[in-house]
């Protein structure tokens, strides 16, 4: 029977045989024609990278809308954006004077679409409350629910509208204005009004403002998730069951529940900008933004069409109290309570529209980068191609009756290493020194004096600095002001630990040793104390590890601080660095403190991964490009070292590696236990290689500022800086043309201005 089927088949395939036989003469000097993308390339339609842009208007064109201002009177006007409110819902409509394109905070026609009464009062309504009740339930309340009338005066530039919630019995004033290309609102805190048997919980403003049914516009959302990531418009569907809900800068720790962490699972990226924005049409219209007041008590949350209605719809939260576990019996039994007292802050939200060529999240980022600098909050820094190596010191290792510490990498090793690496022709690069601390690097924070002796003495400090120095190759000492291990000395844990608001002290687990956090006064009193220490160390410049991106709240009887004064002390720390110390480099670090900053370490390359994202984008490379220079994570801990080198290339990111001089398989019986490969004999060839790589390409655009990036096709994207210089980095395993350049597979291209 098999025999049979063997010999038709055979027959059958014969005529194609011979075809395939000429096909094969024809094309024997050409490269075979992917009818298929291989399982390679499939990895580049994730949402872990961008996706090419389809569909959609031709630039210059606008989007049909049938807009209705019945119901709406005219507020104000400038040269750029008309402001129509209607009074009785404080709901807006901003028409943009240039593209005509009409910006709608509600649903001109609410019945036309799948929503029920709750979600289209809050549609329709500027403001939407939570409270609780005189039971202590939890409530909410729109503008439209219970017929609230609020009080409008027109102003100059917009108007001012006082809102009294009929049933919430919770007062508000909003001041909304036009600025240039931007609409602000503002609600001041002193114009806030508990009613007396309610608590106010949380306020979202103008959550409907951009919002869009499924896929009736093509565009997307915008979150601030990791490097950043695209929430596509779509068809409803079961792609994700809850929304994307972010706090800015991180959840604060003082109202989180004490519990052990998994440190198996990967966690989510934390919010590090207060922006979110939205897309109707890519190249059409758009806008970003801007939480510019009561971020430290905000989140962002993000609705992607299928989550409750059929609307895409991203806006901002406002927390005036938070829900905390409060424990009542030694056995951690207890019931969950909100704050008493509300959370002091302002709201100030500015919102900047964009059009045509910036409607898009290139747009946004440079928007976002204008309006830092305009503010101060971003200053130019040197960017120069480079590689920072991150020496690993010294580190505890457990005895039978009592530690001792394992020396990994002595410092006066240091220049051999970099010696080597410059005559490997890595001609710029800096040292991270780490573990250097008396007693290694894990369990003596926050002690960082004195050095420990087995990695050199000061002498020693002093001489490797030195000659560093003259080799132009900076050394920054890596250190830590939020942390303070249980044991270590230095500190007092009745009276310098931070609180939550339970009571608890702050802490948490990390490779098995249990670490608190420092009361923001505490550490700002550290870190003045220190300064004399580095400086007979003749130690310069710091790398400071999470202070940069952790803020919290500090419920001590006697050091309360909120997270606004938290905010404050961190600058007043790093400022009393810059000014009576040298360079601080910071992990991470939050927005607050980029000022303070003169390079970003460890900066995100991608963002969570979450079911209902569609794409990553660089967003905040886009940011800091040209002003500060930002390195990658360590590259000898990616699976995949070719597609990490040109995902670095394409975000203008420099590559970073954790080394050690003895191999690392010491480290097997120590908290480090994770690095498992960081010999510096083993990776100096693939620090020269990487170098080399980057330097071929970013060294053409240094101290430049990203214009545009595009994906003309799958696992293939274009940069353009600046100075006109184009970078084309090419993912997929087949060569990929564009304008008469050829990039090869898994390789990038260079074309410089006039080639």
């Amino acid at each position: 029977m098999f025999k049979k089927l063997f010999i038709i088949l055979a027959v059958l395939l014969l005529p194609i045989t011979a075809l395939a036989a000429q096909n094969d003469k024809k094309t024997a000097d050409k490269p075979p024609v992917r009818t298929e993308k291989s399982q390679n390339e499939m990895k580049y339609t994730t949402s872990q990278f961008t996706k090419p842009e389809t569909g959609g208007l031709t630039p210059g064109q606008t989007p049909k809308q049938e807009t209705s201002f019945e119901g709406f009177e005219k507020a104000a006007e400038n040269e750029n954006l008309v402001l129509y409110v209607n009074k009785e819902s404080l709901a807006i409509k901003i028409q943009d004077k240039k593209t005509k394109y009409v910006w709608n905070s509600g649903l001109d026609h609410p019945e036309k679409y799948r929503l029920n009464q709750t979600w289209e009062q809050m549609a329709q309504s500027a403001l939407t409350v939570e409270y609780t009740d005189r039971r202590g339930k939890l409530r909410t309340e729109s503008i439209t629910s219970n017929k609230t009338r609020p009080q409008v005066r027109t102003t100059a530039k917009g108007f001012t509208a006082k809102v009294d919630f009929n049933q919430a019995k919770i007062e508000f004033q909003m001041n909304v204005e036009l600025d240039q290309d931007s609409l602000v609102v503002s609600i001041p805190y002193n114009k806030v009004d508990d009613g007396r048997r309610t608590k106010l919980i949380s306020l979202k403003v103008y959550p409907f403002l951009g919002a869009v049914n499924e896929d009736d516009i093509n565009g997307y959302m915008f979150i601030p998730d990791g490097s950043g990531a695209l929430i596509r418009y779509n068809k409803s569907g079961k792609t994700a069951d809850a929304p994307f809900t972010g706090a800015i800068y991180g959840d604060d720790e003082a109202f989180k529940k004490t519990e052990e962490r998994d440190e198996k699972v990967s966690p989510v990226e934390p919010i590090k900008m207060p922006v979110f924005g939205a897309v109707h049409g890519v190249k059409q219209n758009a806008f970003l933004t801007v939480v510019e007041e009561g971020y430290s008590y905000s989140n962002i949350t993000a609705y992607p069409a299928g989550v409750s209605t059929d609307f895409n719809w991203i806006s901002s939260q406002f927390h005036y109290r938070h829900e905390y576990y409060q424990p009542t019996s030694k056995n951690m039994q207890g019931i969950n309570v909100y704050q008493k007292n509300a959370n002091p802050f302002n709201i100030k939200l500015r919102y900047m529209f964009l059009r045509q060529n910036d409607a898009d999240y290139v747009g946004m980022a440079r928007a976002y980068q204008d309006y830092l600098v305009k503010t101060d909050q971003l200053k130019k820094q040197k960017d120069k191609t480079g590689v920072r190596l991150e020496l690993l010191g010294g580190e505890v290792k457990e005895g039978l009756l009592w530690d001792s510490v394992l020396p990994m990498t002595p410092i006066t090793s240091i220049p051999k290493m970099t010696d080597e690496l410059k005559k490997n022709g890595v001609n710029n690069l800096f040292v991270v020194y780490k573990g250097w601390s008396k007693g290694g690097l894990t369990g003596t924070l926050p002690a960082r004096f004195p050095f420990e002796k087995k990695l050199g003495s000061k002498g020693d400090v002093q001489d490797t600095i030195t000659k560093l120095k003259k080799d132009n190759i900076p050394m920054y000492f890596h250190t830590d002001y939020t942390k303070a291990f249980e044991g270590a000395s230095g500190f007092s844990g009745s009276k310098d630990v931070a609180k939550k608001a339970s009571s608890e002290t702050i802490s948490n687990t990390e490779n098995e040793n249990k670490v608190f956090y420092l009361s923001p006064q505490k550490t700002l009193d550290a870190a003045k104390n220190d300064v004399a220490d580095y400086k007979d160390y003749g130690i310069s410049n710091l790398a400071v590890d999470t202070s940069g991106y952790t803020l919290f709240s500090d419920f001590s009887d006697k050091k309360s601080s909120q997270r606004n004064s938290t905010i404050e002390t961190y600058e007043k720390v790093f400022q009393n660095f810059n000014k009576r110390l040298g360079n601080v480099a910071l992990y991470e670090p939050n927005t607050y403190l980029w000022n303070t900053a003169d390079r970003y370490l460890d900066i995100p390359m991608y963002s969570s991964n979450y079911v209902y994202e569609t794409d990553t984008v660089p967003f905040m490379q886009i940011v800091l490009k040209g002003y500060m220079p930002y390195y990658a994570p360590f590259s000898n801990f990616y699976s995949d070292p070719k597609d990490q080198v040109l995902r670095m290339i394409e975000y203008g990111a420099y590559p970073s590696f954790l080394l050690t001089k003895e191999p690392s398989h010491l480290l097997m019986k120590t908290p480090s236990k994770d690095v498992y490969t960081s010999e510096f004999s083993i990776w100096k060839d693939d620090i020269a290689e990487q170098y080399k790589k980057v330097k071929k390409s970013l060294g053409t655009v240094e101290g430049e500022t990203i214009e545009s990036r595009s994906v003309p096709k799958t696992g293939v994207v274009e940069v353009t800086y600046s100075n006109g210089t184009k970078i084309i980095v090419n993912y997929t395993d087949s060569a990929y043309q564009s304008n008469g350049a050829e990039v090869a597979a898994k390789d990038f291209e260079v074309i410089e201005r006039g080639n």
